[in-house]
């Protein structure tokens, strides 16, 4: 009697290595074009376009080099399942964070300074005014201690 027990599990599926390689090949020819894209502004797009690279590079990882395309379909269920559930939880927050300026009077007016307003800054110090929440530091009510004061 043999001691070798026989492995059931999905059906072999040989592959051209030509077929890897050109799956190689398209994801350097990705990685070039978003290294391009970087360099020019969409506007509100920058993010839609370079997700759907990233999101082409990923499914193209995931179905060839990771067997999804081959394999059981429950695994690109499960997979699929994954990264709607991994949406859900990034898009609340996300929903949560731009509705706040309906709650907080003090969020509807605050814009993060970009460099041009930062140079500004730098060469006016007193003519821009503090963000929403800060204050200028009053000299006479703060308490210097000295060391071993506690």
């Amino acid at each position: 009697m043999s001691n070798v027990a026989k492995v059931l599990g999905p059906k072999p599926h040989p592959h051209s290595v030509w077929l890897y390689w050109g799956v190689f090949l398209t994801l350097i020819v990705l990685t070039i074009l978003t290294v391009m894209v970087a360099q020019h502004d969409f506007g509100e797009l920058n993010i839609v376009v370079a997700l759907l690279i990233a999101s082409f590079k990923a499914a193209l990882v995931a179905g060839f080099f990771m067997h999804l395309l081959f394999d059981s379909k429950f695994l690109s269920v499960v997979l699929c399942t994954s990264l709607v559930l991994l949406a859900l939880f990034l898009l609340f927050p996300i929903l949560d964070f731009s509705s706040r300026a309906d709650l907080d009077s003090a969020e509807a007016n605050f814009l993060p300074r970009d460099q041009e307003v930062y140079k500004y800054e730098l060469e006016h110090p007193d003519q821009l005014p503090l963000r929403p929440g800060l204050q200028q530091p009053q000299k006479d009510e703060l308490i210097f201690i000295g060391p071993g004061h506690h």
